[in-house]
């Protein structure tokens, strides 16, 4: 009877557990419609930007996507033949939102798309999108855009260098193992400079062998590790020293910041939480000087020879706020577009070394985080 009895409480038990973590997930659902028309759109994609999150609307145009972690999320909708739809939706624990827009036809010039002038300027440019936006990693080695034809690339005479894609870009990255389908907003290079803006959508390849399935394991590990939502996240959990990082304050001078000036600081001196749950601010002056225990990617040098160094054996990152406060999520997601500067370490990992934002390494839960 007692073992009858312990059984049937730990079911109930188990039960409770699975009703909790429901009721943490959120849910987005809605209907998408053509404005003109106003018949329902049958196979939209809606998803989260920067996620594996996402679905297609069913042939009354509606659509649902359930189990998504709190937070601050860019939803983007789009279909070919109509213009792409992006909100801004922060998502308490539990909450539903509903999201119905109504999406205005476009028409495409495809000859311009696909029968462009992909002259030897062009390649040039493709060459030099490809280190800028792709990266330079020892990863970035087995990145391909597979339709680099809708790129059109742009040089002033002053130096500054921009991109726009006429479609969304499609990547596959066979060193983390995803299909990347990417809608590029903007990309602008001037000076030192690299900035873009996009939604991306990540598909997770399928692995030939276990051996595959373990070097992307390894590599997605990697390339999570250290990053700047791996920094992120570790601030707003206060967890730092569990997570390999110190961080330090570089106050402003009239020719720079001063390396000799720089103080220690704790995540609660940037930190402060929002009215909403898992919503955070983040403010500091001067600049973030951020260190992580981890060896550089030998190629981190070479990509600028001058560039300024931390101690060897460490990678060595700096943050500078162009918005104050910024907001992040417990994904370690800004959500102010060009709200934060990367410079060292942080700007050296580019689209090959990202990992969907959803994505944590097995165990991380163990180094004091929660696993989401």
């Amino acid at each position: 009877m007692q073992r009858v009895f312990i059984a049937k409480l730990i079911l109930i038990l188990l039960f409770l557990i699975d009703i909790d973590l429901l009721k943490a997930q959120s849910t987005i659902e809605g209907s998408i419609v053509d404005v003109k028309t106003g018949e329902p759109l049958h196979g939209a994609h809606v998803f989260l930007s920067g996620t594996r999150i996402g679905t297609a609307t069913n042939a009354a145009g509606r659509f649902q996507i359930r189990n998504i972690p709190s937070g601050s999320y860019r939803l983007v909708v789009s279909m070919i033949g109509f213009d792409r739809q992006i909100a801004q939706v922060s998502l308490s624990p539990g909450e539903t939102v509903n999201f119905s827009p109504k999406l205005e036809s476009v028409t495409y010039d495809l000859g311009e798309i696909y029968a462009g002038n992909l002259d030897e300027r062009w390649e040039r440019g493709l060459e030099r999108f490809t280190q800028l936006f792709i990266g330079e990693s020892v990863m970035a080695d087995s990145v391909e855009i597979k339709n680099p034809e809708v790129l059109r690339f742009h040089t002033r005479w002053w130096g500054r260098f921009t991109a726009e894609a006429l479609a969304p870009l499609l990547i596959i990255n066979h060193s983390l193992g995803y299909e990347i389908t990417f809608y590029l907003n903007d990309f602008t290079h001037t000076g030192t400079r690299t900035r873009w803006d996009g939604e991306p959508f990540y598909t997770e390849m399928v692995p030939a062998d276990s051996a595959q399935a373990r070097l992307w394991r390894i590599n997605r590990e990697k390339s999570f590790r250290g990053s700047i939502r791996h920094f992120l996240i570790s601030v707003i959990e206060d967890s730092m020293a569990d997570n390999g990082f110190v961080m330090y304050t570089q106050p402003r001078e009239s020719l720079g910041y001063s390396h000799r000036g720089r103080t220690r600081v704790s995540p609660g001196r940037i930190v402060r939480e929002t009215d909403e749950e898992n919503i955070y601010h983040i403010r500091f002056n001067g600049r973030l000087e951020i260190i992580y225990h981890e060896e550089e990617d030998p190629r981190y040098v070479r990509t600028d020879p001058q560039i300024r160094r931390g101690p060897s054996g460490v990678q060595t990152s700096y943050l500078e706020l162009n918005t104050r406060p910024i907001t992040v999520d417990n994904d370690g997601e800004i959500a102010e577009v060009y709200g934060a500067t990367r410079m060292g370490y942080f700007a050296f990992h580019r689209i090959a070394d990202r990992t969907p934002r959803d994505y944590r390494p097995e165990g991380f839960e163990e180094n004091g985080n929660q696993d989401r």
